[in-house]
């Protein structure tokens, strides 16, 4: 049976058939490239049953899967073979932030204690839901900045560079308002914290990602937009915090509690913060004020 190649590019399941594999494909290597420059190996930490590095590396999958969403649904092209090539080329660029954000997490973000401890010695869930938390906002950050619509590959790198700046910059902000210190209490295992902060992130992730997918006509539209997305973001924490505080849990400090490793308070910020930037991400157009 003789197979004609120009018959693929009308044939809708040998389509996808072959972007699953070239996205199975992709996944592999994201674990190799995981692997080598992580500072743990999967494998070994299921062996040793540590949960708290798996739950970390579980983001980085979930994180890698947004990315090559991102990557397939972006324009379309006239042909098959150059769809797939582009994809390909994004899903690359894409795996290879992914793999610096890492990187980022542990020398910039996390930088005032030992990372590798936390997470492979003491077994910190706290520091694991932070890590689960950036892994997962890169990978939306990401995903949108390898969709095709902000400009070639030098363009989805910068994006990325910019996004990582604000998450870094909210992320001082964020220790600046609460009344304890997030590394401090990160280090010391309080896991509430973790889990506040890893809400936080995500939902900065998909701020910015919906900055990031916005269609702007060129690079002084697309500055405006980010400073737009900005404010959004430094809004965004305090008006969370005075929903909790003075209508969803009024009989309680939320900081407080969260200071004090109530898990619980812990959870409800996660959950807060992360359904405000959802109704964020669907309702708030970031190019109107432009």
């Amino acid at each position: 049976m003789n197979i004609n190649l120009s018959d693929i590019g009308n044939n809708a399941v040998v389509q996808s058939v072959i972007y699953l594999f070239v996205s199975c494909v992709m996944l592999f290597l994201s674990k190799f490239l995981f692997d080598k420059f992580s500072i743990f190996k999967p494998e070994a930490e299921v062996k040793n049953s540590n949960y708290t590095a798996i739950i970390a590396f579980c983001g980085y999958i979930i994180g890698m899967a947004f990315i090559l969403v991102g990557a397939f649904v972006g324009p379309s092209s006239r042909t098959f073979r150059l769809d797939l090539a582009m994809y390909i080329a994004y899903a690359l660029v894409g795996m290879f932030l992914m793999t610096t954000s890492g990187f980022v997490t542990r020398k910039i973000m996390l930088n005032r204690f030992d990372n590798a401890k936390e997470l492979l010695q003491d077994k910190n869930i706290g520091t694991a839901a932070v890590y689960f938390g950036f892994y997962i906002a890169h990978g939306l950050i990401i995903a949108a900045c390898v969709n095709g619509e902000v400009g070639g590959l030098i363009s989805s790198v910068f994006y990325y560079v910019l996004s990582v700046c604000f998450m870094f910059l909210f992320l001082r902000v964020y220790d600046f308002l609460t009344p304890y210190s997030v590394h401090d209490e990160l280090e010391n295992d309080n896991y509430a914290v973790g889990i506040a902060l890893a809400g936080n992130i995500i939902a900065i992730g998909l701020i910015l990602m919906k900055a990031t997918l916005g269609d702007v006509a060129g690079w002084k539209s697309s500055l405006i937009t980010y400073f737009v997305d900005l404010s959004a973001i430094f809004l965004m924490l305090p008006v969370v915090r005075y929903v909790l505080g003075n209508f969803i849990i009024k009989a309680i400090n939320i900081n407080k509690e969260i200071k004090k490793n109530n898990v619980a308070a812990g959870l409800i910020e996660f959950t807060c913060i992360t359904c405000f930037a959802l109704l964020v991400f669907f309702m708030v157009d970031f190019t109107v004020a432009i």
